[in-house]
């Protein structure tokens, strides 16, 4: 008897070793129909055109369609496809997935990848040497080196990934020519409330720009942007912060070190968002229906308050120096404001700070002149080695550190006015 039950828990071993491809056949397309599924969306149509699945490998033909007009006009305009046909030969292993995918319209993309049963997925785009031509004004070429972009999907949302592009190099009809050098980004989180929440960073050594009348026009070296947000789920805000640097920025005779810049969006109202980001990509372009969900969606994000700050925006031209921070607050009201200049405007708070070393106003006359102004409005003050703007914003008004107070309004109203 035992040696029966030791043939039969072999037998069915054996059964279900056979028989397990084809439940991971059965797995793996339910995986890749519920994941088309979820592609599919406003923006992009995607579909299963057609699934063979066989015992040990399977292969799917998948179809995505740009349905964003905006988008699919771009395309257009620079003969690129708006549909594209993507076969994928699909294996099935033990515990997991792997398809290699590739579309005849770009032979040289691919796409590998490994997906658990449970449906987390690791990926591996690959693109060799790659040229094309744009017809579209301003028309020209541009190429990319053989270029990676690896990562991990999990079932949550939850992404990260690297991306890696030696070189990219365009030329316009015009005979400008420009090159970005020693693109790297990387980056984790997942996308909440129309947000990215978590982190990316994007690397570029060098990019520069050159035409035949001026020789090099523009050219920054080491520059860096990094993003990182946090979503608070109990109040639903959401802080964003953004900064970018290069190590120097060259404007045709003119060259900035250390340039940084860094901003924060603070205390964002993420369900107001969302409802923007909605009416955005989905209400009636120019009828009152469409304005109106618009101006509901930012009416429900001013309502809750929110903050915008330049934490830091610092240069270096030669051996001069400038520097500027500021703060603008609109606090929570039960209320609202309903975008009313004069009900937010009062409302606003906050702060200014601005310093400019006496070398660097010296090398820049166009910036001289404008000093000259604030110090004879008083709203410039010298102070040891340069000159510094301070004011606080309340009341509606600027109040300088000289005791100088101006509107907030009498400084939009040219603006308003294009003046």
């Amino acid at each position: 008897m035992q040696q029966l039950k030791k043939y039969g828990a072999i037998g069915g071993a054996i059964s279900l070793a056979l028989c397990w491809p084809l439940a991971v056949g059965q797995i793996g397309y339910n995986v890749i129909n519920d994941g088309i599924a979820q592609l599919d969306s406003d923006a992009v149509e995607a579909e299963v055109v057609s699934y063979e699945r066989g015992y040990l490998s399977s292969t799917v033909v998948t179809r995505y369609v740009v349905k964003d007009e905006f988008t699919a006009e771009m395309f257009a305009a620079d003969n690129i496809p708006t549909e594209m046909i993507v076969t994928s030969e699909v294996k099935h292993g033990l515990f997991s997935l792997s398809a290699d995918s590739a579309t005849e319209m770009w032979p040289e993309l691919t796409l590998h990848t490994d997906t658990q049963l449970n449906g987390n997925t690791d990926f591996a785009f690959k693109l060799d040497s790659w040229a094309a031509e744009l017809t579209a004004e301003p028309a020209g070429m541009f190429s990319f080196a053989p270029s990676t972009l690896t990562g991990h999907v999990s079932v949550l949302g939850e992404v990260e990934f690297e991306l890696n592009i030696p070189s990219i190099q365009g030329d316009s009809t015009t005979s400008e020519k420009w090159m970005v050098t020693g693109l790297t980004a990387k980056g984790n989180g997942k996308k909440q409330k129309g947000f990215w929440i978590g982190d990316q960073s994007v690397v570029i050594e060098n990019m520069n720009i050159v035409t035949p009348q001026n020789g090099k026009e523009f050219e920054f070296n080491q520059g860096q942007y990094l993003y990182s947000a946090q979503y608070d789920e109990q109040q639903q805000r959401v802080d964003s912060n953004h900064a970018i640097s290069a190590n120097d920025v060259i404007m045709g005779t003119d060259k900035v070190d250390n340039f940084s810049v860094d901003m924060t969006f603070g205390q964002l109202d993420a369900s107001g968002f969302e409802k923007l980001m909605l009416a955005y990509e989905t209400a009636p372009v120019g009828t009152v229906e469409g304005e109106r969900q618009f101006i509901e969606a930012i009416d429900s994000m001013m309502k809750r308050g929110f903050y915008i700050a330049l934490n830091k925006l610092s240069m270096q031209m030669g051996e001069g120096t400038f520097s500027s921070s500021w703060k603008i607050e609109l606090p929570e009201s039960e209320a609202g404001y309903s975008m009313n200049p004069m009900i937010v405007l009062p409302a606003l708070t906050g702060h200014v700070e601005t310093f400019a070393s006496d070398q660097f106003v010296a090398d820049n006359p166009s910036f001289r002149a404008a000093i000259d102004e604030g110090m004879v409005m008083e709203f410039v003050g010298e102070v040891d080695k340069g000159y510094q703007l301070k004011a606080e914003l309340k009341d509606g008004q600027l109040q300088f550190a000289s005791g100088q107070k101006i509107a907030l309004q009498d400084m939009l109203l040219p603006l308003m006015l294009g003046m």
